[in-house]
């Protein structure tokens, strides 16, 4: 789960009180912040010792490699789009493995977290200026793959030890939501943040199905309904509370930097053709007409 008091967080906690009482106290769930990355929060989840958790992109490169499109930088026009590309069909047989070898069901649509952007110690206007850059960015090859691609020198840290790592200099840059890099306080540690927008985050809640399962079909109905208003709620929210981030990180010290966004495109157009070609279906024509 996301720090104690990031949107995500409180969510979720309200969720558990929602249902608790819709339950009249038969389910009871416990909020707490995780430990570990997304592959490690998994693996907890599909061995049972946690009973469920909220990730991001892990579970899609994981069970369903050759549609992480849909998770990818660049890709989509904007987040409607790439909000279709998830009711599509491509991802069901992603979905039905992460069930059967992950043993995790996926609940509905995903929480939509903002978009990504560049936070660094400088502007990055065009992706000159990322040239040779150490660019924070998760365990994700795809993604290695397009910002290399682009010109930076991505590497990859846990979520966990960013603000260290950006703090001694490890890294030199990562890429957010406006709402991640205020509850984390990136902004202590970094001058601009560049608004590229390569990419609608999301998070994503999994439970462990042998304890979907032990629950009653009544309690089951609660849980999954509850939590997908509460997701619907918080994606709406979200939305809403963007600007209201950019305007604090800005109040923060932060500089707000407008990107020559043609420029970042057209840069990511090669990599991205090439990561189609090589490892995804269907191809980045056929996406971009979702």
């Amino acid at each position: 789960m996301f720090a104690s008091g990031h949107v995500i967080n409180e969510m979720a906690n309200s969720w558990a009180e929602t249902v608790q009482e819709e339950t009249d106290g038969r389910v009871s769930i416990t909020i707490e912040a995780a430990f570990g990355g997304e592959s490690e929060v998994m693996e907890q989840t599909r061995i049972g010792s946690i009973d469920g958790t909220i990730i991001g992109t892990r579970w899609v490169i994981d069970y369903d490699p050759e549609n992480f499109w849909v998770e990818s930088p660049f890709v989509f026009e904007d987040w409607e789009q790439q909000r279709r590309a998830f009711q599509t069909d491509y991802l069901d047989d992603g979905r039905e493995r992460l069930l059967e070898e992950g043993n995790q069901r996926l609940i509905n649509e995903p929480v939509y977290r903002g978009y990504r952007h560049i936070s660094g110690n400088q502007a990055f206007d065009t992706p000159d200026a990322i040239e040779g850059i150490n660019l924070r960015v998760p365990d994700l090859s795809p993604w290695v793959n397009i910002w290399e691609g682009i010109g930076a020198s991505p590497t990859t840290v846990a979520f966990d030890e960013l603000y260290s790592a950006l703090q001694q200099g490890v890294v030199d840059a990562q890429e957010n939501p406006a709402e991640t890099v205020l509850s984390a306080s990136l902004y202590e540690v970094q001058s601009h943040y560049t608004l590229t927008r390569h990419l609608a985050s999301t998070g994503w809640f999994t439970f462990n199905d042998e304890t979907l399962s032990a629950l009653s079909s009544e309690d089951q109905s609660i849980l999954t309904d509850t939590l997908t208003q509460s997701i619907q709620d918080l994606s709406s929210q979200i939305q809403e509370s963007e600007s209201e981030a950019l305007d604090e990180l800005e109040s923060e010290g932060m500089n707000i930097v407008e990107p020559d966004q043609e420029a970042w495109l057209s840069a990511a157009e090669e990599p991205l053709q090439a990561q189609f070609e090589e490892s995804w279906n269907p191809s980045l024509e056929e996406v971009r007409n979702i």
